[in-house]
């Protein structure tokens, strides 16, 4: 293959659509694996949908290159070498021209984002601020939380993400499997959580900055060969979740008879 298809093949892999067949898809594979027979899915399924209500927004399909990749642009901007000072330290970048200006960078990390759009995301996610006529980035990670449209598709993506890992890992050879591992203590004192989740964060940033300069030296290598999405995540779950419903929401749920609770945390 040669560089310029390579090159077009990885921008229409970023711009593929996802859409709800793509999550449900791999989800039902994984039960069937496990015993559940294809009508008793599509019973339950039919329950399920019966108790949601009416979305007071269109699906809207989920581009992963468009919102979750933008973080690369974050992470170029505080490695390459033109975009950093001597201290190691991000640039102020102009918006146009030749490169180090933003459009540029955006321009070769992310070729089938419009650059324009992807500033728009990254002003609205609070990635980056203005120096007089410049920008720099606010810090080496977006919070996609800062926008709901954002917080969705990242989230979706990931969820996508975790569910093909499963899907894959349920009948591969071991040699061949992806990284799934989970640490679990089925009695965590729940006064303990803040700070055991501060903590953890902290870690994890580190963690996933150093894989992610691991990624982006291969990616610097790059010969016209074949490419795909790589992205490794680290996740916290709480059974059932306690950070951030709130001490009130806690004592509703307490005072709830037991058949109640179990039916209100299924998901």
């Amino acid at each position: 293959m040669s560089r310029h298809r390579s090159e077009a093949a990885d921008r229409d892999a970023r711009q593929a659509e996802v859409g709800p067949r793509a999550f449900l898809e791999p989800l039902a594979r994984i039960l069937n694996v496990s015993g559940c027979h294809p009508k008793e899915l599509q019973r339950e399924f039919r329950r399920i949908c019966r108790d949601l209500p009416t979305p007071k927004r269109a699906w809207e399909p989920v581009r992963p290159g468009q919102l979750a990749d933008l973080s690369h642009v974050i992470a170029r901007w505080h490695a390459d070498a033109q975009y950093v000072d001597a201290d190691g330290r991000p640039v102020p970048l102009r918006l146009e021209g030749p490169e180090p200006s933003l459009n540029g960078l955006i321009a070769r990390v992310l070729p089938g984002i419009d650059p324009a759009q992807a500033i728009q995301w990254l002003a609205e996610l609070r990635g980056i601020r203005r120096q007089g006529k410049r920008f720099l980035p606010t810090d080496k990670y977006l919070a996609f939380n800062r926008l709901p449209v954002a917080a969705w598709a990242h989230g979706l993506v990931a969820v996508l993400g975790m569910l093909r890992t499963v899907e894959h890992n349920v009948s591969a050879a071991p040699q061949k499997r992806l990284l799934e591992r989970m640490a679990i203590n089925p009695r965590f004192p729940i006064r303990a959580l803040p700070q055991f989740h501060r903590e953890l964060k902290r870690q994890a940033g580190e963690i996933v900055w150093r894989f992610d300069a691991d990624m982006r030296r291969k990616e610097t290598r790059l010969k016209g060969e074949p490419v795909t999405r790589l992205c490794i995540g680290l996740y916290a779950f709480e059974d059932p979740p306690v950070t951030g419903i709130g001490r009130r929401a806690n004592r509703r749920d307490a005072k709830r008879p037991a058949k109640q609770r179990s039916r209100g945390r299924r998901g």
